[in-house]
């Protein structure tokens, strides 16, 4: 090639690697081709029109297209690894390419990072979740104080805090709060109770829906004498605060969550109202695939809801009771005038 057609890099900031090689090949032969025909909007992206794989390599910060190449080819395996949480892997993944914990592995989630999926990933693999999720972070991955709540590392958050005291009321682009974040995992989350205690102590209000579903009845009272229509409001996932209060935590027994159940109910809120994110499950279904009391079961029908309501799965409230082993529960609906649907398996 001449040295008219060689031009400087101009790239300000990388680019994301996404799991589609051939995609990036077809890349550098059009560019060669687009280069080549004197497309001077291309040749300003190329450095040696002939090495154009090279110029694709470059504006992903990558030195080589051997090890761009490399790269690629680590995306899927990483992905795997990452749900439900392979640490080894991982880390032997990362100590390889670190710039893999700033790519985007999901073909069909352009912008979204490895932190972000492992950060809301299925909390019975939290611990291995934990873990992957600190490394991410110490190979680069940016971590704001809503992520690294959801992700349940509580020494991050104590240390953000500690150098930004304004970041309690951070929000990501969700409007979601670092509180809600932490505190809308529903399983065993210790780490994410820790966070939501943490958030408290430095002054943080509490957020309605995870008191709603912590048991805070002083603090549900206040907020809907003030605004009755937080009942009737949904959480910026699209659940109602009826889905969190039948989804107790830290409730000893009945008293507490039928109270704040009952709060809801007189205050409108909807009692057959779908989770968009589990199956689009109403409050009655997770009295038998959660923990919920069936007091709280006879609040529900009281305000109107069907015993027998189906789900995304077509499985009724009993079908869930059946399936977690909740025989109380279970009894309780069938006495009810519960009935399963004939869609269980098993």
């Amino acid at each position: 090639m001449t040295a008219t057609l060689e031009r400087k890099i101009h790239v300000t900031t990388p680019l994301p690697l996404r799991p589609n090689l051939e995609q990036y090949q077809n890349q550098a032969k059009d560019l060669l081709r687009a280069a080549t025909s004197g497309d001077d909007a291309e040749l300003e992206r190329i450095h040696i029109l002939a090495d154009a794989q090279l110029a694709i390599a470059r504006e992903h910060s990558i030195t080589s297209w051997s090890r761009f190449k490399r790269l690629i080819g680590l995306l899927e395996p990483f992905r795997a690894a990452l749900y439900p949480g392979d640490a080894d892997a991982v880390r032997a993944m990362l100590d390889e390419a670190p710039e893999l914990a700033v790519c985007e592995p999901w073909p069909g989630a352009p912008g979204y990072k490895p932190i972000q999926g492992v950060s809301s990933g299925c909390v019975w693999h939290r611990p291995q979740q934990m873990q992957v999720a600190g490394m991410l972070a110490d190979a680069g991955a940016e971590m704001d104080i809503t992520i690294a709540a959801r992700a349940g590392l509580v020494e991050r958050v104590r240390h953000m805090l500690d150098a930004d005291p304004s970041l309690i009321n951070a929000r990501d682009s969700a409007g979601r709060s670092a509180m809600y974040r932490a505190g809308c995992v529903f399983g065993i989350f210790h780490e994410g109770e820790a966070i939501v205690d943490l958030l408290l102590e430095r002054g943080a209000e509490p957020d309605f829906f995870v008191a709603c579903t912590f048991g805070m009845v002083e603090e549900v009272e206040k907020a809907l004498a003030e605004d009755p229509s937080l009942a009737k409001g949904l959480d910026p996932d699209g659940m109602t605060s009826l889905h969190w209060a039948i989804r107790h935590r830290r409730c000893d027994g009945p008293q507490r969550p039928v109270a704040i159940t009952r709060l809801l109910l007189e205050a409108g809120v909807d009692v057959n109202a779908p989770n968009p994110t589990e199956e689009q499950m109403q409050a009655i279904h997770h009295c038998g695939e959660w923990a919920a009391f069936v007091e709280q079961v006879d609040l529900l029908l009281e305000y109107g809801a069907d015993i027998n309501a189906a789900a995304g799965n077509d499985w009724t409230p009993l079908d869930y009771a059946m399936d977690r082993g909740r025989q109380e529960m279970a009894s309780h609906l069938e006495a009810r005038g519960g009935r399963v649907s004939g869609k269980l398996s098993g």
